[in-house]
């Protein structure tokens, strides 16, 4: 794999952990506030979060 894309792949991770970090602190408030169910918010954090494995899980297939 290019350094490039390796390198592209190791900021789309660093994005996985931070957005990961943010549905986990919107959780973690609501569960403060009392409330029961996911926020949106959360929801829509995790679709991304999930968006950002596939596209480095992509990236790893490609070889030079």
């Amino acid at each position: 794999m290019s350094s490039e894309i390796e390198e592209v792949r190791a900021q789309i991770e660093d994005l996985v952990e931070k957005i990961a970090d943010l549905a986990m602190q919107d959780l973690r408030e609501r569960i403060d506030a009392g409330e029961e169910k996911s926020s949106a918010k959360e929801k829509q954090l995790i679709r991304v979060r999930r968006s950002l494995e596939k596209a480095s899980h992509l990236l790893l297939d490609l070889r030079d």
